[in-house]
């Protein structure tokens, strides 16, 4: 088994841990994966229009606008016209949307928390200085991809 064979098999397992907690986190919520992406995506900052939205997670500007609308119709994000283009719409994260990506986002966190419970002083060393590592690819990653 090569090493990115072992990592997805190490990857899946963590997750197959932890999912219920994380399903949970999103069902409280009544938000799907998709709507998490979007939101996280505005978080970032910004307003980005429908069609930037739609590259950053992968998806048809069609479905990315009725994501936004169901987004727009529970008050978690909000569309406004652009002041330069009035042919384009802004979206941004409301006030709302951020306190339930929070909130989300603290149950994902508190369910991978739990793991550490379960490791030896070296093994969180270890495990700490792999997540350093892991987290300065993730930044290279986000500003590769804009």
């Amino acid at each position: 088994m090569d090493d990115r064979e072992r990592l997805l098999e190490l990857l899946r397992t963590i997750q197959s841990s932890v999912i219920p907690s994380l399903v949970r986190g999103h069902e409280e919520h009544d938000i799907t994966l998709l709507h998490a992406a979007l939101l996280q995506a505005l978080n970032r900052g910004g307003e980005p229009t429908v069609r930037e939205l739609a590259d950053l997670i992968g998806r048809s500007v069609s479905r990315t606008s009725r994501l936004v609308g169901q987004l727009e119709s529970r008050e978690l994000a909000q569309r406004r016209e652009d002041p330069d283009d009035r042919r384009v719409r802004r979206v941004r994260i409301s006030a709302s949307g951020r306190a339930v990506l929070d909130e989300v986002q603290r149950m994902r966190v508190a369910a991978q928390l739990e793991l550490w419970e379960h490791l030896a002083a070296d093994e969180r060393a270890t495990v700490l200085h792999a997540m350093e590592l892991l987290a300065k690819a993730a930044r290279r990653y986000r500003d590769e991809r804009g």
